[in-house]
């Protein structure tokens, strides 16, 4: 019963990562409207709240975001 639930916990917790991270590609697919792995200051100039916080999330400075970078966006 132990290893049951202990395999039940397991699957559910594949599933959930797998669910945030698509979900987290899907949102970075809305921003890189250019589809080229990355979100350049022209793509978030259209969107305030991203662009609000584009240097902040910029943590190298070479005015792009990777997908890495985006991570740490608060809608």
């Amino acid at each position: 019963m132990k290893q049951l639930f202990a395999a039940f916990s397991l699957m559910f917790l594949v599933i959930s990562a797998t669910v945030l991270a698509s979900q987290m590609d899907v949102r970075f697919a809305k921003f890189d409207t250019n589809a080229d792995g990355e979100i350049s200051l022209t793509e978030a100039t259209k969107h305030d709240n991203l662009l609000k916080q584009f240097a902040d999330l910029d943590e190298n400075g070479d005015q792009v975001l990777s997908e890495q970078e985006f991570e740490k966006f608060k809608p």
